[in-house]
């Protein structure tokens, strides 16, 4: 392969990884304003009809596409099983999604977004391979034809084909290489644009913390705690899913049932609309000083309202809600445990709930984004121990 060809294989994957970030960062830009729009009179009967009227977009879309939106977990089930995924249903997804979350549901943009993500990488992958093996007869073309085949949106790709792919070591480790490398540019072009256009970002800091290791012998005490509280919310969610499925309700019931839902929690808990990932500064400013019996409530109101969204066709991602939920419920605990450092105490209950509802890995990372660096040893014990906790579970599950 020609260094020629080498520099326009990189520089046009670098190009498309850099459109790939733009779209997630237009994404979350636009959700912010679209939810604005739909939340910002302050009239409760203006807000409920806008809900009304998005439920009806909503079943329409979901009438025609039943299947959609699709979540990350769907996309890599789809990639395992055919090798490729089918995006040309990608901007289709994020509508749906978009609508979902500009109207309140109490769910994450991570699932769909993530979706997207995966579906434009292995477009981006196509478009590349489309240029590696046509790049002969594409540099006899005029620069404006060829420039067009290779930003065409859906057109003029290269699936990937196992008996035709290269096998050449070289090529194989500069793939290997060129991949992250593709991957970070788009986080990078992500960055640049939420950062150029003012997003609010979902990271804060929680305060400080000045725990001490004596304090030690109370992490086992309250990852039981986050376990049992785990455990009866998986439990829940499990019996309630049954419960829907079994009843077998139309879809246009279902997501009346869901808009119904989001309106009441505007009128009782506004604060619980949407994902929460920009609501964890309440619990250290507006809920600072609110009773641990209120704490608790509202955090098991947030994961009822995930439950319910997520059943009756609102659908998204649930570890932002979760991460917003395991929050509320460790300054909850925390809050009736004055003598002790509060970040430690919210850290290991936190840490623990998340593990059991989502993986010790996930909760581990997302968990140590809000806590000052002192408590990362913590938060990764915990984490471990969660880790170790479900091998040994799965190992006795496979052994009964």
């Amino acid at each position: 392969m020609s260094d020629i060809k080498k520099v326009a294989l990189v520089i046009y994957g670098f190009l498309l990884s850099a459109i790939i970030g733009v779209i997630a960062g237009l994404f979350l830009i636009l959700e912010g304003i679209t939810s604005e729009a739909v939340w910002s009179s302050n009239n409760r009967l203006v807000e409920a009809v806008l809900v009304i009227i998005g439920s009806l977009i909503l079943y329409l879309l979901l009438n025609r596409w039943p299947n959609l939106p699709k979540t990350s977990q769907d996309s890599l089930r789809e990639l395992k099983l055919n090798k490729t995924i089918d995006y040309h249903d990608v901007f289709l997804n994020l509508l749906i999604t978009l609508i979902i979350l500009s109207f309140g549901a109490g769910v994450g943009p991570e699932a769909a977004l993530l979706s997207a993500i995966i579906s434009l990488s292995i477009w981006q992958a196509d478009k590349v391979r489309y240029l590696y093996f046509e790049y002969d007869k594409l540099k006899k073309l005029p620069l404006h034809e060829t420039l067009k085949r290779l930003f065409d949106p859906f057109k003029f790709q290269q699936k990937y084909v196992g008996a035709t792919a290269p096998k050449i070591p070289s090529i194989i480790k500069q793939k290997r290489i060129l991949y992250p490398v593709f991957i970070i540019n788009g986080i990078l072009a992500f960055t640049l644009l939420i950062r150029q256009t003012d997003q609010p970002s979902f990271i804060i800091k929680l305060g400080e913390s000045n725990w001490h290791p004596v304090d030690i012998w109370i992490l086992p005490i309250l990852m039981i705690v986050g376990i049992i509280f785990g455990k009866s919310c998986k439990l829940f969610y499990k019996v309630f899913h049954m419960w829907i499925n079994r009843m077998n309700l139309p879809l246009l019931l279902k997501v009346s049932m869901g808009a119904i839902a989001i309106i009441l929690i505007s009128y009782l808990a506004p604060d619980l609309l949407f994902s929460g990932q920009h609501s964890l500064n309440l619990l250290i400013g507006n809920w600072a000083n609110k009773s641990p019996l209120f704490l608790m409530v509202m955090g098991i109101l947030k994961l009822l309202f995930l439950a319910w969204c997520l059943n009756f066709n609102w659908r998204g991602g649930h570890i932002f809600p979760i991460t917003f939920a395991a929050m509320i419920e460790g300054f909850a605990i925390a809050q009736l445990l004055p003598g002790y450092d509060q970040l430690f105490i919210v850290a290991i209950v936190a840490t623990t709930i998340m593990s059991e509802l989502i993986s010790p890995v996930v909760a581990g990372i997302f968990i140590m984004l809000f806590f000052p660096l002192k408590l990362t040893p913590i938060i990764i014990l915990v984490a471990i121990l969660m880790y170790l906790k479900n091998k040994i579970g799965f190992k006795k599950t496979a052994n009964s």
